[in-house]
């Protein structure tokens, strides 16, 4: 696959900013993005860079090869080729120009095929949807000072009772309060069927990188996940490889999150000093784990159901207080500080009638699971599917549910129905 062919599997359909191009693969239709890695000088006559020059590095030992089958999962953002050459128009080729401003003299280019991604990420839902929730606000502030007449909302610097707010952290712990009892009387945030298909599907994607390849994907964000049709976790930039053998004697996948290459006896060394130890350990020497992903997951389902972000895993970067605490956890001081409010993950669900035991039971699971190695992202999905077939088979909504996965089981209960 590292050989173009002569003729070309894809026709350009136009380009893009940064770039880049959108292609059209010629079996089918299908739009897919194109990323050129300008290799080949016989082709693009430019200043080499010292990024091209660890790009070559790295495809002369391989490279393309295995970040293709990495990449190989309907709910990761797939490499469909790894090196191919697409035809340019002519048009197009003389208003290409390179960095140093130097014209390209081109025909073809050599690209990496991947998915195109085109509609929005999660981080995109939540900045649609920020508006609507400050519209809730001002409605749900206007119903209380028609109460007791004595509270402003929002960046206003007076609180509940007339008392001064005289900090941002003081004003963010109000905001948190509001949204939360603004929340309240339509039992959540996002839709119980939406928050099960974005959980299955990074569950699905982490069960691939964790247990399918030995990797972590590094640090899960809203904004790297694409949340329509099949749900594709993306944006690997800080994706670890474990470089053992996948459960190889029980090896935990661990990475460190500041630093791109330390040696496995070092995680292993400081996994067990996490154990021991937990939050006395030095932050910069705590381990990144299967369990800080899951945790992360967790953390994205808790901000889709309330509708607020979850406060740091690890203690607060302003107060230094761990805001994470649970019914059953050890012994700890609540934080009086002027930062961000303490969240129960056991409390905090109780409200939200809107979803079910199933659902508020995964994520206050995976809550709990930051730093563990003993968990495994198929362990999660095997509770998680019980809880979403519960919710499928008893709740109106999630009777009228249709998902990819519908989808698979009908088109084989129609090929078995012929074979008949």
């Amino acid at each position: 696959m590292t050989t173009p062919t002569s003729k070309s599997s894809y026709s350009l359909y136009k380009p893009l900013a940064h770039g880049r191009y959108l292609v059209r693969r010629i079996t089918d239709g299908e739009l897919l993005l194109a990323e050129p890695l300008d290799l080949d000088p016989n082709i693009i006559h430019s200043t080499s860079t010292s990024e091209h020059g660890r790009t070559r590095t790295l495809l002369r030992h391989g490279a393309c090869q295995p970040a293709a089958a990495l990449l190989n999962h309907e709910n990761l953002l797939c490499i469909y080729d790894e090196l191919v050459a697409i035809p340019l128009t002519q048009e197009e080729e003389e208003e290409e120009e390179d960095v140093g401003g130097m014209r390209r003299n081109l025909v073809t280019r050599r690209m990496l095929v991947y998915d195109y991604c085109d509609m929005g990420t999660l981080q995109d839902l939540f900045d649609e949807h920020e508006p609507q929730l400050r519209t809730t606000l001002q409605h749900h502030q206007e119903q209380v000072e028609e109460d007791d007449g004595a509270r402003c909302w929002g960046d206003t610097d007076t609180a509940a009772g007339g008392v001064h707010v005289g900090n941002i952290g003081t004003r963010r712990r109000h905001r948190e309060k509001e949204v939360e009892e603004a929340i309240a009387p339509a039992g959540g945030f996002f839709p119980e069927a939406f928050i099960w298909h974005v959980a299955l599907g990074l569950l699905r994607a982490l069960q691939w990188l964790h247990e399918g390849v030995g990797d972590t994907y590094g640090v899960s964000t809203p904004r790297g996940i694409e949340t329509f049709a099949p749900v594709k976790l993306g944006n690997f930039g800080k994706c670890w490889a474990s470089g053992g053998v996948v459960k190889s004697m029980e090896t935990p996948v661990v990475a460190m999150p500041e630093k791109d290459e330390v040696p496995l006896g070092l995680l292993r060394e400081r996994a067990g000093r996490w154990k021991r130890d937990g939050f006395g350990l030095e932050r910069s020497e705590r381990p990144y784990t299967r369990g800080s992903e899951l945790c992360a997951v967790g953390a994205m389902l808790y901000e889709m159901m309330c509708g607020r972000p979850l406060p740091p895993a690890d203690e607060c970067s302003e107060c230094g207080c761990v805001h994470i605490t649970a019914n059953d956890a050890e012994e700890s001081t609540p934080c009086d500080h002027d930062c961000v409010g303490d969240v129960n993950i056991q409390k905090v669900f109780e409200p939200l009638f809107q979803y079910t035991a199933g659902l508020k039971e995964l994520v206050m699971h995976l809550l709990r699971l930051n730093y563990a190695d003993n968990w495994y992202a198929s362990t999660v999905l095997d509770h998680a599917w019980a809880g979403f077939e519960s919710w499928a088979a008893k709740t109106e909504d999630g009777r009228l549910y249709r998902d990819t996965f519908d989808n698979i089981w009908l088109r084989r209960q129609n090929l078995t129905r012929l074979k008949k």
